[in-house]
């Protein structure tokens, strides 16, 4: 599905630290106060590059726009007129595919942790700054959704700005905008034909 990866990375990562438990890696657990937001606490509109892991393939672009209002993110994928609309307050992530005039909904991973009142729970190890896109974010050591380590770039403010695993920048923020986002950007289309999810 277009976009998984950093939806992956900007919103799983709620779980990574209880999969760094399982998996026996455990950075210094965060006390109160002591982990970051991973949810961002204002609207904004991010622009990222997304690196592939082997240097043969092609870099990607992705631009994520969060309504705080709405509790709401839109991620539009560079290469596809296809766009996701997660509804953190329904729990729904929409496929969009405006060209067919087509729709799949499916569950939100992760929307039951997403707050943005809250700090990350479980272990965390601050590893230093860095600043990206002009803006300062912390770095923090956690595991990823693969259960593998990563050092990933949080504002403090909750914005995702950088991602970086085996010592690689896998996504990168380009462009930061903490602006009003319409509302309307972040609703689903209506007349959409559905189409449900293919199960393996």
């Amino acid at each position: 599905m277009m976009g998984i990866l950093l939806l992956a990375s900007a919103v799983m990562v709620h779980g990574a630290a209880r999969a760094a438990d399982a998996a026996g890696e455990k950075p210094a657990a965060a006390s109160a106060g002591e982990a970051p937001f991973v949810t961002p606490q204002h609207d904004v509109d991010v622009t990222y590059t997304i690196y592939p892991p082997h240097d043969a393939q092609a870099t990607m672009t992705q631009r994520m726009r969060w309504s705080e209002a709405k509790m709401t993110q839109r991620i539009d994928p560079g290469n596809t007129g296809t766009y996701m609309i997660t509804d953190y307050r329904d729990r729904t992530l929409t496929v969009i595919d405006p060209d067919r005039r087509m729709k799949t909904v499916i569950p939100a991973p992760g929307a039951a942790s997403v707050d943005p009142s809250r700090r990350a729970e479980g272990s965390w190890l601050r590893t230093g700054s860095a600043t990206v896109a002009g803006h300062a974010c912390t770095l923090w050591q956690t595991s990823d959704t693969d259960q593998r380590p990563s050092e990933i770039c949080y504002t403090d403010d909750g914005v995702m700005l950088e991602v970086v695993r085996d010592g690689k920048v896998m996504v990168e923020a380009t462009s930061i905008a903490t602006i009003p986002q319409d509302s309307a950007v972040f609703d689903v289309p209506s007349g959409l034909k559905e189409v449900h999810a293919a199960h393996p």
